[in-house]
């Protein structure tokens, strides 16, 4: 078992219609980790300044140091809910600065925190948009741990299943470092290699590895570590 600070975001697009919301969940790098247990201590890293977009097209990795291709950065605004164990930063951009993106992550000025990779922006996201894009960085507390026990699921595509009765954040392999994508239906889950779904109606944690698996001990070997709040 392990203490955890798992970060998720979310693009708020506005409209004559209302929000568009683009929501995913990502890593937090070595030097991130490095970052949160170098703050409870000591001032050895500058606080938390910059939420970074840029369009590399790489998987996030546990060794990053910068995104794969910074194009903006923003100064944040961070507030700290401390009822709910968590950080919260936020930051606008111009429309046309989010457009044609694929990545995103947070940084200090000296590291980089965190990363994630998502689908590119294109102008169909931003039909309609008025103003500029809100950007939401959610930094939580969580606990996780290397699960075991998976089952290759019925949706075939190389997605295996396991309980898990907690709501699942993240999941990432401890062996590779690579960050799993948060899909949000098994659909979806069909194309995307190094992806998660979590079934809060089954209670069930879905998972397709960045590697094909063609055993149970091959996922083993992976170390799957899955953090849930």
């Amino acid at each position: 078992m392990n203490f955890a600070i798992i970060g998720s975001y979310t693009i708020i697009i506005p409209t004559s219609e209302g929000e568009k919301r683009i929501n995913h969940t990502n890593l937090i790098t070595e030097f991130g980790e490095s970052f949160f247990l170098n703050r409870w201590i000591n001032e050895s890293f500058n606080p938390i300044q910059f939420i970074l977009i840029g369009n590399g097209n790489n998987l996030p990795q546990k060794t990053d140091l910068t995104l794969g291709n910074e194009t903006s950065k923003r100064k944040c605004v961070c507030e700290a809910d401390l009822e709910s164990k968590r950080l919260i930063l936020t930051a606008t951009f111009k429309a046309t600065e989010i457009l044609g993106t694929t990545e995103i992550g947070v940084g200090n000025g000296q590291i980089l925190i965190s990363h994630d990779r998502y689908e590119k922006i294109t102008q169909d996201h931003l039909s309609g948009a008025i103003g500029d894009v809100k950007i939401e960085y959610i930094f939580q507390l969580s606990t996780g741990a290397i699960k075991r026990g998976w089952t290759p699921s019925t949706e075939g595509n190389n997605i295996f299943y396991a309980p898990e009765k907690n709501e699942v954040i993240s999941v990432f392999e401890n062996n590779t470092g690579s960050g799993y994508r948060r899909l949000y239906s098994l659909q979806d889950l069909r194309d995307v290699k190094g992806g998660f779904f979590y079934d809060s109606t089954s209670q069930n944690i879905y998972i397709k590895p960045t590697k094909d698996a063609d055993k149970i001990i091959d996922i083993d070997n992976e170390e799957i570590v899955v953090q849930v709040k």
